[in-house]
């Protein structure tokens, strides 16, 4: 669901005890990004799914907002752990590929609306965001908007963007020769593993 007011956007577990926040503090209707993210990211902590994704006890769902009907399906589960796994295969390739080692990355800018809100530290958790500290992870907004308007107050910065913008590198991600490979680990909801060149 979209960002919009009933969408559950955090959770937290205790125990069997689910707790959550709507957007808009209004009785859930679904959940958000943000709210994937974290519930995600809680049934791994607490031990409610593996690595794989599996609910424990081979369960089918999981509800986490009972008098509403709202679950989270093993159909759910791994058609997020495939887009999760996406995103992972093209940070994990771009940083080996062309990028610094992990532990040389001062800072990564998250931007734009789902990134303004999800919480970094379960981002990490489940691989959907570069393992790095907390304290290395800036959340900068709707960075295109603010961009785009320094672009057009300067001319200089715009011509040094348009330089920038002719050096970009397409990269094909499933041509690099093991993508499969990095895929499937993407698959997994665990910390990402740290490339090396």
């Amino acid at each position: 669901m979209p960002g919009y007011d009933g969408a559950v956007e955090s959770v937290a577990l205790d125990g069997d005890a689910v707790s959550y926040k709507t957007i808009g503090d209004t009785p859930p209707e679904g959940i958000c990004g943000s709210g994937l993210v974290d519930l995600l990211a809680e049934l791994r902590r607490t031990g409610k799914m593996t690595e794989l994704g599996v609910l424990e006890n081979g369960e089918s769902e999981f509800t986490f907002a009972p008098d509403n009907g709202l679950t989270l399906s093993r159909a759910d589960i791994s058609a997020l752990a495939q887009a999760k796994s996406a995103n992972y295969a093209g940070q994990f390739i771009v940083m080996r590929n062309y990028g610094e080692p992990v532990d040389k990355i001062t800072k990564l800018y998250l931007a734009g609306g789902f990134a303004n809100y999800v919480n970094e530290v379960n981002a990490v958790a489940i691989g959907f965001i570069a393992n790095l500290p907390q304290n290395r992870i800036v959340k900068i907004g709707n960075a295109s908007l603010e961009g785009a308007t320094i672009m057009l107050l300067s001319s200089e910065l715009r011509s040094r963007m348009e330089t920038m913008a002719r050096q970009i590198e397409h990269v094909e991600l499933e041509t690099t020769p093991d993508f499969f490979d990095i895929f499937v680990d993407g698959c997994m909801f665990n910390p990402m593993i740290n490339p090396s060149r």
